[in-house]
């Protein structure tokens, strides 16, 4: 049988200690909450009957913050009918911006629109987030269904064909 003196048990006790502690110190890191960001940003498209398409850019705040920035990048395909692609001003905890645009596509090519807000702070350092949204997507072609080969008809191909012979 094997026997642990005293100090041996003391000694295991605190290395077994150690070994929690810095699995805890690790893996706190793992699991540790992400800061939310200053705003929550979206980005929606909506076709109209006319064959324009409506674009806004919403930001709502979870900050107050005195410079703010909202902006929708719109491709070379894309023509703006209305509308205005840019905002600055200061927003309050709760509050929401929103920027419409009507656009109309000029090429029928997939065109990425590119709505961004930045966040600039008074102390230094900004933060800046962006959503994306897709005009034209690539058509998906439909693939033919599986069925048996059909293959050419040939002289002699059935039996009913030999029996007058």
């Amino acid at each position: 049988m094997f026997v642990l003196s005293e100090s041996q048990i003391m000694r295991w006790r605190c290395l077994f200690i150690v070994a929690i502690v810095l699995f805890l110190l690790a893996g706190s890191e793992a699991f540790a909450t992400k800061p939310r960001p200053p705003l929550a940003l979206s980005l929606t498209n909506r076709d109209l009957p006319d064959g324009q398409i409506e674009l806004t850019l919403e930001a709502t705040a979870f900050v107050t913050a005195e410079k703010v920035e909202l902006v929708i990048d719109l491709p070379s395909s894309v023509a703006l009918v209305s509308g205005e692609v840019r905002w600055d001003g200061t927003i309050a905890v709760g509050e929401k911006k929103a920027i419409k645009v009507f656009i109309r596509t000029v090429s029928t090519i997939p065109a990425r629109v590119i709505g961004a807000a930045s966040v600039y702070f008074p102390q230094g350092g900004s933060v800046k987030q962006q959503e994306t949204v897709l005009l034209n997507p690539p058509q998906e072609k439909a693939l033919p269904i599986p069925g048996p080969l059909k293959k050419p008809r040939q002289e002699h191909d059935t039996i009913f064909e030999f029996k007058g012979k």
